[in-house]
């Protein structure tokens, strides 16, 4: 059965978001036609290895899978089984979670919701930057990246097709989202917020994506209460990835 031209599209654009905070870091990874891998450090919740085709493709994602780790030696890393095809606990991996992809068409931006109490904005210099990090790095989702060093650097507010966006209270930053343009669609990712009562964050995010990129659709994905909240968004709900992990020996 064909693979969903929206699920390819999605799962590329990851990838190439990905891809670029890699770059950012200096070390950016290497796309094939079935797969993107990085055999260096990667940032925060990023999987080391993403695929980009289906089940025709397994046996040669396995392969990779395999010379991947054994040059990794001891060392943890996460894949992003974008199809749902592949069985990695056989070669030491187990499931870290599973989520769907999500797809909007740009037909209209979400009106206001009468709870919504965030503003958003456009991170446009450094010092937004370090603030919008830090609200990234307060939510739960996150915890484990405030043992690590900055994830996003600043070279990311001048690339093409990026925009990080800055949910504010006032003057403050407590909520986080990002956008990435690939191609005829725009990833919606990292929507994020640490603290409570802000009211829904996809509505003020998907209004300022439409403002931004008015004729393209958006995708991404999403799991448990982001995923419902999505969808009350106007998001559809497609097939599934699972990201599978491999724990440091």
């Amino acid at each position: 059965m064909p693979l969903d031209t929206r699920v390819l599209l999605a799962a590329m654009n990851n990838a190439e978001w990905c891809d670029t905070t890699c770059r950012a870091c200096g070390i950016p990874g290497a796309f094939h036609d079935a797969y993107w891998i990085h055999p260096g450090d990667v940032p925060p919740y990023t999987s080391k290895f993403i695929t980009l085709a289906g089940a025709e493709a397994a046996s040669a994602q396995r392969d990779a899978i395999r010379e991947l780790a054994e040059s990794l030696g001891e060392s943890g890393f996460s894949v992003k089984d974008s199809f749902q095809c592949l069985d990695l606990a056989p070669q030491g991996f187990t499931e870290l979670f599973r989520a769907h992809w999500i797809h909007r068409e740009a037909v209209s931006a979400p009106p206001r919701d009468a709870s919504e109490m965030l503003q958003w904005s456009v991170v446009h210099d450094e010092s937004r930057l370090h603030d919008w990090e830090h609200a990234w790095r307060g939510c739960p989702e996150n915890a484990l990246a405030r043992q690590s060093p900055t994830a996003f650097r600043p070279s990311l507010i001048g690339e093409p097709g990026v925009h990080l966006l800055a949910g504010s209270l006032g003057e403050r930053v407590v909520a986080t989202a990002v956008l990435n343009r690939t191609g005829d669609v725009v990833g919606l990712s990292n929507v994020f917020s640490g603290v409570e009562g802000v009211g829904p964050r996809f509505p003020g995010c998907i209004r300022l994506a439409h403002e931004l990129y008015p004729d393209l659709p958006l995708v991404g994905y999403e799991r448990g209460e982001a995923l419902v909240n999505a969808e009350q968004a106007g998001f559809t709900r497609l097939s599934g990835l699972t990201v599978w992990q491999r724990s440091a020996s």
